[in-house]
């Protein structure tokens, strides 16, 4: 390289003209082998923001001399892949550089950023404590360990830090809002809203801030304000897809299908591969009885964790292996294993993988099948697929449902246990009120034992509970005014279900929330009354008041949202009329 040049492209570049000496440089035909050029395009292309031609020459730079340990060329390279998001190699070139610098605050801090944006919480965790407490208040450093408190669920210690940065007046906006947020994790709703409304009061021009505090008007079940927060994020910002999906399932709930359906697909519109949308439009679809195209989106169930099963055609399967996982909930296992006994009708070689818990209820669901709860390498067999993936292979509707008739059965010795523990000359009533507490897919199908205070008190009936776990520390309230026969310290205790089973095949009616007791009572062929929201879960559907799942479970739902009460008067009257 003639000396001349050098010298400009130098003097450009001593004098911070990188634009000047980028351009000088890259038009010397000496670049791919002179060490000088690549440094003076590394660090130019840098602070140009050129970032991918930083990592470019900043790459062959380390490639053409034994520059690993200059840390000016690490440093570039670490943030420049941070910049356009390759993450994992921009951890790589800052903890290369931490290696040789362990004390450099601004490297620890971008590479904590990092494992942040990655969502790698606990690993973030460790960089952001580190420079907290070497220099307390560096950047957002403060904030960000508080965010990463709550994503790891320490929600005691998230609190405390925004509370400190809003007392020192410091990130108030962002402290507020995230002190929203986890007050919506820990399900205190009400002072979920309190801290979202102060963001809101501070910066109204946040979406997110809006949709979150539709998110907590939503959990209290109070829709007209929700619906109101959701529309403002979307006029705030209108290709925020995360506010359509949420007023789609806000619609959803509320029984607006066809106008929840529009909203999903706007979302999707906006965020075409988003997994959750996609699968929320599948219940919604599903909902609304349209099951040929809810269950083409059903796929996307679990956030798409079976999307690569075979869907084979049953016509097919005469003789050929097929394997069948367990995907979904204990009672999705029970109503869904139906379609595995009509699989091996057909002649296929099935294979059932079940959880440990659910052998013993299903080892005599048929003969012809091979239920397994050990590990099984699928590679041995023609097809597998999940269970739930056999909706669709069977192409059900409502129409359409094989074996609704009971097609359980179970050990004569579990039901002989129960048979001299119940008055027989009592009407025996076995109940359950609650699923698993605080899940989502648990939102507005449970209520409270007290609704039970009437019933109760008809003459020779005697309330059985079936609870186990979440709910039953209600019993002893309930048991001070009324009465209840409570088996819970011995019913499931050596196997799940199978005293429930035989308890319930010797009583007279159940009466139950959505709960897996239902399906387990719908699959024993045991008479049951199942008490919904207004607008339930896509399995509920009815046929002349009845399941189109089980025959004999009787389908009761609410008049109107989330009154227990009333349809619980409407369940006492039908007790006294039926006997």
């Amino acid at each position: 390289m003639k000396s001349n040049i050098k010298d400009k492209i130098l003097f450009e570049f001593n004098n911070s003209n990188f634009k000047e000496a980028y351009n000088l440089a890259i038009n010397t035909a000496q670049i791919k082998n002179n060490d000088f050029i690549l440094k003076i395009l590394t660090i130019s292309s840098f602070k140009i923001q050129k970032y991918s031609d930083s990592v470019k020459f900043g790459l062959n730079l380390l490639n053409l001399i034994d520059s690993k340990n200059d840390i000016q060329i690490l440093y570039i390279l670490g943030t420049s892949y941070s910049i356009l998001k390759d993450f994992d190699n921009g951890n790589k070139y800052l903890k290369q550089y931490l290696s040789i610098e362990p004390q450099n605050i601004a490297v620890q801090y971008n590479l904590g950023l990092n494992l942040f944006n990655q969502k790698k919480f606990e690993e973030s965790k460790i960089y952001f404590s580190e420079i907290n407490s070497k220099k307390n208040g560096y950047r957002n450093s403060e904030l960000l360990y508080g965010i990463i408190q709550s994503e790891i669920k320490n929600y005691k210690n998230a609190i405390n830090i925004f509370k400190k940065l809003i007392n020192k007046k410091k990130f108030i906006i962002e402290s507020y809002y995230n002190l929203g947020i986890v007050y919506q994790k820990i399900k205190k709703y009400e002072l979920s809203i309190k801290f979202l409304k102060k963001s809101i009061n501070e910066d109204n021009q946040q979406h997110q801030f809006f949709n979150s505090l539709g998110i907590s008007y939503q959990k209290l079940f109070k829709y007209k304000e929700a619906r109101t927060y959701y529309e403002q994020a979307i006029k705030l910002n209108n290709n925020y897809s995360k506010a359509y999906s949420n007023l789609g399932y806000l619609l959803e709930k509320n029984g607006f299908f066809e106008e929840a359906i529009k909203k999903f697909d706007i979302a999707l519109k906006y965020n075409p591969d988003d997994r959750e949308i996609l699968y929320n439009k599948s219940i919604c679809l599903l909902e609304h009885g349209n099951f040929i195209e809810g269950l083409k989106l059903y796929k996307w169930r679990q956030n798409g964790k079976y999307l690569n099963s075979d869907f084979f055609k049953l016509n097919e399967i005469q003789n050929k292996k097929i394997f069948i996982s367990s995907d979904q909930g204990l009672g999705d296992i029970i109503l869904q294993s139906r379609f595995v006994k009509l699989l091996a009708d057909y002649g296929a070689q099935v294979t059932f993988q079940i959880p440990q818990s659910m052998q013993q209820l299903l080892k005599n669901l048929d003969d012809k099948i091979n239920i397994t709860t050990s590990q099984i390498t699928k590679n041995n067999f023609d097809y597998s697929c999940e269970l739930g993936d056999l909706f669709k292979i069977f192409n059900i509707d409502i129409s359409n449902i094989p074996l609704s008739e009971s097609y359980l059965n179970i050990d004569k010795k579990w039901i002989k246990k129960w048979q001299n523990k119940l008055n027989k000359k009592n009407f025996n009533i076995g109940i359950v009120w609650q699923g698993k507490n605080g899940e989502p897919v648990d939102e507005g199908r449970s209520f409270k034992l007290k609704n039970f205070e009437n019933i109760s008190k008809i003459k020779n009936i005697q309330l059985i509970s079936l609870q186990k776990n979440y709910g039953e520390e209600q019993i002893k309230i309930f048991n001070e005014k009324n009465n209840i026969i409570n088996f819970s310290d011995i019913l499931d205790v050596k196997a799940k279900f199978m005293d429930s089973a035989g308890l319930m095949k010797n009583l007279d009616l159940i009466i139950s929330s959505d709960t897996s007791i239902v399906h387990l009572a719908g699959a024993l062929g045991v008479k049951t009354w199942l008490l919904l929201q207004k607008y339930p879960f896509w399995y509920w559907h009815v046929k002349d008041q009845y399941s189109i799942w089980y025959d004999n479970v009787k389908i009761f739902k609410q008049d109107e949202n989330h009154n227990w009460k009333k349809l619980f008067a409407k369940i006492e009257n039908e007790l006294i009329k039926s006997r």
